[in-house]
Protein backbone atom coordinates (compact mmCIF):
# COMPACT_ATOMS: atom_id res chain seq x y z
CA UNK A 1 0.00 0.00 0.00
CA UNK A 2 2.58 2.59 0.93
CA UNK A 3 4.51 1.80 -2.42
CA UNK A 4 1.35 2.38 -4.20
CA UNK A 5 0.80 5.64 -2.40
CA UNK A 6 4.16 6.88 -3.04
CA UNK A 7 3.94 6.14 -6.78
CA UNK A 8 0.74 8.25 -7.26
CA UNK A 9 1.43 11.23 -5.63
CA UNK A 10 5.02 12.93 -6.41
CA UNK A 11 5.50 15.34 -8.85
CA UNK A 12 4.01 15.05 -12.58
CA UNK A 13 7.48 14.95 -14.44
CA UNK A 14 6.14 14.28 -17.97
CA UNK A 15 3.69 16.91 -17.78
CA UNK A 16 6.11 19.10 -16.08
CA UNK A 17 8.72 18.41 -19.07
CA UNK A 18 6.12 19.12 -21.94
CA UNK A 19 4.75 22.43 -20.10
CA UNK A 20 8.45 23.66 -20.38
CA UNK A 21 9.08 22.61 -24.00
CA UNK A 22 5.97 24.49 -24.46
CA UNK A 23 6.83 27.88 -22.80
CA UNK A 24 10.27 27.75 -24.70
CA UNK A 25 8.36 27.64 -28.16
CA UNK A 26 5.81 29.72 -27.04
CA UNK A 27 8.79 32.56 -25.31
CA UNK A 28 11.06 32.03 -29.00
CA UNK A 29 8.01 32.41 -31.37
CA UNK A 30 7.14 35.86 -29.17
CA UNK A 31 11.01 37.15 -29.64
CA UNK A 32 10.54 35.98 -33.25
CA UNK A 33 8.06 37.88 -34.16
CA UNK A 34 7.67 40.69 -31.92
CA UNK A 35 9.23 43.61 -34.32
CA UNK A 36 6.74 42.42 -36.45
CA UNK A 37 3.98 43.19 -34.29
CA UNK A 38 2.07 46.60 -34.26
CA UNK A 39 2.76 48.41 -31.04
CA UNK A 40 -1.07 48.02 -30.27
CA UNK A 41 -3.57 45.02 -31.52
CA UNK A 42 -6.41 45.19 -32.10
CA UNK A 43 -8.61 42.46 -30.18
CA UNK A 44 -11.99 43.34 -31.71
CA UNK A 45 -13.00 45.32 -34.62
CA UNK A 46 -15.71 48.27 -33.79
CA UNK A 47 -18.75 48.50 -35.25
CA UNK A 48 -21.81 50.22 -34.93
CA UNK A 49 -22.98 50.72 -31.56
CA UNK A 50 -19.58 48.48 -29.97
CA UNK A 51 -16.16 50.30 -29.77
CA UNK A 52 -13.60 48.60 -30.95
CA UNK A 53 -10.55 47.17 -28.46
CA UNK A 54 -7.04 47.33 -28.52
CA UNK A 55 -3.98 45.77 -26.51
CA UNK A 56 -0.05 46.79 -25.94
CA UNK A 57 1.71 43.57 -28.00
CA UNK A 58 3.50 42.87 -25.00
CA UNK A 59 0.49 41.73 -23.63
CA UNK A 60 -0.46 39.64 -26.33
CA UNK A 61 2.83 38.13 -26.52
CA UNK A 62 2.96 37.69 -22.27
CA UNK A 63 -0.53 36.04 -22.20
CA UNK A 64 0.19 32.46 -23.27
CA UNK A 65 3.46 32.13 -21.39
CA UNK A 66 2.28 33.51 -18.26
CA UNK A 67 -0.69 31.35 -18.26
CA UNK A 68 1.40 28.28 -19.29
CA UNK A 69 3.90 28.92 -16.03
CA UNK A 70 0.55 29.35 -13.70
CA UNK A 71 -0.84 26.04 -14.77
CA UNK A 72 2.17 24.02 -14.23
CA UNK A 73 2.74 25.73 -10.68
CA UNK A 74 -0.51 24.98 -10.04
CA UNK A 75 -0.92 21.99 -11.11
CA UNK A 76 2.82 20.76 -9.26
CA UNK A 77 1.32 22.09 -6.34
CA UNK A 78 -1.51 20.19 -6.58
CA UNK A 79 0.53 17.35 -6.64
CA UNK A 80 2.64 18.06 -3.94
CA UNK A 81 -0.35 18.62 -1.41
CA UNK A 82 -2.04 15.27 -2.50
CA UNK A 83 1.25 13.71 -1.21
CA UNK A 84 0.09 15.59 2.10
CA UNK A 85 -3.07 14.62 1.84
CA UNK A 86 -3.02 10.79 0.79
CA UNK A 87 -2.99 9.75 4.66
CA UNK A 88 -5.57 11.84 5.85
CA UNK A 89 -8.77 11.84 3.76
CA UNK A 90 -10.59 9.31 1.72
CA UNK A 91 -8.88 8.34 -1.58
CA UNK A 92 -11.96 9.52 -3.57
CA UNK A 93 -11.15 13.23 -2.34
CA UNK A 94 -7.18 12.96 -3.03
CA UNK A 95 -6.36 14.10 -6.96
CA UNK A 96 -3.79 11.82 -9.14
CA UNK A 97 -1.10 12.46 -10.33
CA UNK A 98 -1.94 10.82 -13.77
CA UNK A 99 -4.55 13.29 -14.34
CA UNK A 100 -2.14 16.23 -13.55
CA UNK A 101 0.30 14.45 -16.06
CA UNK A 102 -2.21 14.37 -18.71
CA UNK A 103 -3.68 17.73 -18.43
CA UNK A 104 0.19 19.07 -18.59
CA UNK A 105 0.87 16.84 -21.65
CA UNK A 106 -2.04 18.19 -23.81
CA UNK A 107 -2.91 21.10 -22.49
CA UNK A 108 0.51 23.50 -23.22
CA UNK A 109 1.08 22.13 -26.39
CA UNK A 110 -2.18 23.30 -27.62
CA UNK A 111 -1.73 26.45 -25.95
CA UNK A 112 1.82 27.45 -27.90
CA UNK A 113 -0.01 26.53 -31.07
CA UNK A 114 -2.95 28.94 -30.54
CA UNK A 115 -0.55 31.11 -29.35
CA UNK A 116 2.17 30.88 -32.45
CA UNK A 117 -0.69 31.37 -34.82
CA UNK A 118 -1.99 34.14 -33.27
CA UNK A 119 1.54 36.34 -33.45
CA UNK A 120 2.36 35.23 -36.76
CA UNK A 121 -1.14 35.89 -38.21
CA UNK A 122 -1.01 39.40 -36.50
CA UNK A 123 2.34 39.40 -37.70
CA UNK A 124 1.13 39.32 -41.26
CA UNK A 125 2.40 35.67 -42.17
CA UNK A 126 0.24 33.76 -44.38
CA UNK A 127 -0.63 30.85 -41.28
CA UNK A 128 -3.79 29.01 -41.65
CA UNK A 129 -4.57 29.81 -38.34
CA UNK A 130 -8.83 28.54 -38.20
CA UNK A 131 -7.38 25.54 -39.87
CA UNK A 132 -4.31 24.72 -37.86
CA UNK A 133 -6.30 25.75 -34.28
CA UNK A 134 -9.47 23.51 -35.17
CA UNK A 135 -6.88 20.60 -36.15
CA UNK A 136 -5.00 21.34 -32.37
CA UNK A 137 -8.79 21.15 -30.62
CA UNK A 138 -9.81 17.72 -32.46
CA UNK A 139 -6.47 16.08 -30.93
CA UNK A 140 -6.91 18.02 -27.51
CA UNK A 141 -10.28 16.57 -27.20
CA UNK A 142 -8.94 13.04 -28.27
CA UNK A 143 -5.84 13.58 -25.67
CA UNK A 144 -8.28 14.47 -23.00
CA UNK A 145 -10.23 11.38 -24.19
CA UNK A 146 -7.79 9.34 -20.79
CA UNK A 147 -8.23 12.07 -18.18
CA UNK A 148 -9.82 11.77 -14.82
CA UNK A 149 -11.64 14.46 -12.82
CA UNK A 150 -8.88 15.91 -10.30
CA UNK A 151 -11.37 15.32 -7.71
CA UNK A 152 -12.92 12.23 -8.06
CA UNK A 153 -15.89 11.32 -5.85
CA UNK A 154 -17.28 9.08 -8.54
CA UNK A 155 -13.86 6.62 -8.49
CA UNK A 156 -16.05 3.96 -6.74
CA UNK A 157 -19.17 4.28 -8.33
CA UNK A 158 -20.07 1.00 -9.87
CA UNK A 159 -19.98 1.12 -13.80
CA UNK A 160 -17.91 4.43 -13.47
CA UNK A 161 -15.01 2.88 -15.52
CA UNK A 162 -17.10 1.11 -18.07
CA UNK A 163 -18.70 4.34 -18.91
CA UNK A 164 -15.74 6.32 -18.75
CA UNK A 165 -13.75 4.28 -20.94
CA UNK A 166 -16.39 3.88 -23.66
CA UNK A 167 -16.81 7.74 -23.15
CA UNK A 168 -13.22 7.90 -23.89
CA UNK A 169 -13.35 6.11 -27.29
CA UNK A 170 -16.27 8.70 -27.85
CA UNK A 171 -13.94 11.53 -27.34
CA UNK A 172 -10.99 9.91 -29.07
CA UNK A 173 -13.93 9.77 -32.49
CA UNK A 174 -14.75 13.30 -32.06
CA UNK A 175 -11.34 14.82 -31.53
CA UNK A 176 -10.22 12.36 -34.71
CA UNK A 177 -13.56 13.48 -36.92
CA UNK A 178 -12.85 17.40 -35.79
CA UNK A 179 -8.95 17.21 -36.57
CA UNK A 180 -10.08 15.66 -39.92
CA UNK A 181 -12.97 17.67 -41.03
CA UNK A 182 -11.35 20.51 -40.79
CA UNK A 183 -9.52 20.32 -44.03
CA UNK A 184 -12.79 19.63 -45.31
CA UNK A 185 -15.18 21.92 -43.87
CA UNK A 186 -15.42 25.51 -42.33
CA UNK A 187 -13.27 25.15 -39.04
CA UNK A 188 -14.59 26.82 -36.77
CA UNK A 189 -18.10 24.64 -37.50
CA UNK A 190 -16.75 21.78 -36.97
CA UNK A 191 -14.21 23.03 -33.83
CA UNK A 192 -17.09 24.29 -31.98
CA UNK A 193 -19.73 20.86 -32.86
CA UNK A 194 -16.76 19.30 -31.71
CA UNK A 195 -16.66 21.05 -28.67
CA UNK A 196 -21.18 20.49 -28.22
CA UNK A 197 -19.76 16.93 -29.11
CA UNK A 198 -17.30 16.30 -26.15
CA UNK A 199 -19.28 18.16 -23.44
CA UNK A 200 -22.21 15.32 -24.40
CA UNK A 201 -20.65 12.76 -24.15
CA UNK A 202 -18.55 14.32 -20.90
CA UNK A 203 -21.93 14.70 -19.31
CA UNK A 204 -23.08 10.92 -20.28
CA UNK A 205 -19.76 9.99 -18.37
CA UNK A 206 -20.94 11.11 -15.49
CA UNK A 207 -25.04 10.95 -15.51
CA UNK A 208 -24.97 7.06 -16.90
CA UNK A 209 -23.48 5.71 -13.77
CA UNK A 210 -25.08 7.68 -11.27
CA UNK A 211 -28.81 6.60 -13.16
CA UNK A 212 -27.77 3.45 -12.54
CA UNK A 213 -26.59 4.00 -8.69
CA UNK A 214 -29.94 5.15 -8.49
CA UNK A 215 -31.88 2.19 -9.55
Amino acid sequence: MAVTERRAGGVPWAGVVVTALSLAATVAISFAVYDSLPELVTTREPRPGRMGSQVPRIVLVAAVPLTLVLLGTLMVGRALVADRLRRLVPAALVPRRRSADLFLVVLPPFFAVVHGGVLLRTAGHAFPLEVTVAVAFGLLIAGLSRARPLLDPLRFVPGVEQARRLGGHGLVAVGGCCAVGAFFLPPMFVAVAAAFAAGAISLLMVLVPLSRLRS
